[in-house]
């Protein structure tokens, strides 16, 4: 008997150990990257605006550089590692992300990626509407080689539907909208208007708001001579249900994607730029977990 409990106390220990950390201020975040976008521009556009009294708009947001490419990078590795182009870059098996992280602690996550042709494809074709430098995931060897773990990752974005009806929608989400209802190759209105349509329903889905916190944001400003590289970045979801119709005027990059997710769920850090000046965590999270974010007044050139 005495050796049957024992047993017993150290399954559940495992069990416990074993368990997912509960979110301080959210249980899943679903970040949505749009393009090319000047802040003004966006903030001027309806749609935002109609969005702005449904969430809290971050009006001191920073896109890292230019082009493309190495904003998704960064925004989940800590670095973009002086990548330059939208050319296809490939990062070895010493390089992790925040989903390592993620994993690390029983979490889960997913890339959505629309019109991919394939789960984890890694090719450059140009007749899709997917476009790989869009795509960070498949730069790093550690998801891209290991074809077991990419493929269940890096996923179509109609996989979404079928992991809400199966109520399994990850702690951590990324979702690249097409090459045009991004706004790359239309226009900020276009994409305004399909994330007002993309949106709507996720937002009165009980098996997508599960204490969850959307993020809205833009790569990068549109005007390359704008050093601060500022963008529009809206904080929507239940996560943020008492703050409708805020703003927050912390200064955030990128980086703070990381470190947001980090510090609501104790994930520790990735040693690069996800701590530090350029990685305040979102002050509602901050609040929940009484991190110090501190003031920028003098921000580095962001212009790349």
């Amino acid at each position: 008997m005495l050796l049957k409990t024992l047993a017993s106390f150290a399954v559940l220990a495992s069990a416990a150990l074993a368990a997912p950390p509960k979110g301080a201020a959210y249980d899943h975040v679903f970040v949505i990257f749009l393009e090319n976008t000047d802040y003004s521009l966006a903030y001027s556009d309806s749609n935002f605006q109609a969005l702005l009294s449904q969430g809290v708009l971050l009006d001191n947001y920073h896109g890292l550089t230019h082009p493309s490419q190495p904003n998704y990078i960064a925004a989940i590795a800590g670095d973009y590692f002086d990548v330059s182009s939208d050319s296809s870059t490939e990062f070895d098996s010493t390089y992790k992300t925040v989903v390592d992280l993620i994993e690390a602690k029983q979490l889960t996550w997913k890339g959505y990626m629309e019109d991919i042709p394939s789960a984890c494809y890694t090719g450059t074709s140009s007749k899709s509407l997917y476009y790989r430098k869009h795509d960070p995931f498949v730069s790093f060897d550690l998801i891209s080689k290991n074809m077991t773990r990419c493929i269940s990752h890096v996923v179509p974005a109609t996989q979404l539907q079928t992991d809400l009806n199966n109520g399994s929608l990850p702690n951590y989400s990324f979702y690249t909208p097409n090459i045009k209802n991004d706004g790359h190759d239309t226009t900020v209105a276009y994409a305004s208007q399909w994330l007002t349509g993309f949106l709507t329903p996720l937002l009165s889905n009980p098996n997508f708001l599960k204490n969850t916190l959307v993020v809205v944001t833009f790569d990068e400003a549109d005007d390359y001579s704008d050093e601060t590289n500022h963008i529009l970045t809206l904080l929507l979801g239940d996560a943020v249900s008492s703050l409708k119709g805020t703003t927050d005027d912390t200064y955030y990059t990128h980086y703070s994607l990381i470190s947001t997710v980090t510090n609501n769920w104790g994930l520790g850090n990735l040693g690069r730029n996800d701590v530090g000046q350029l990685a305040n965590v979102f002050s509602f999270v901050a609040n929940a977990t009484g991190y110090q974010n501190v003031a920028v007044p003098n921000p580095p050139p962001l212009n790349g």
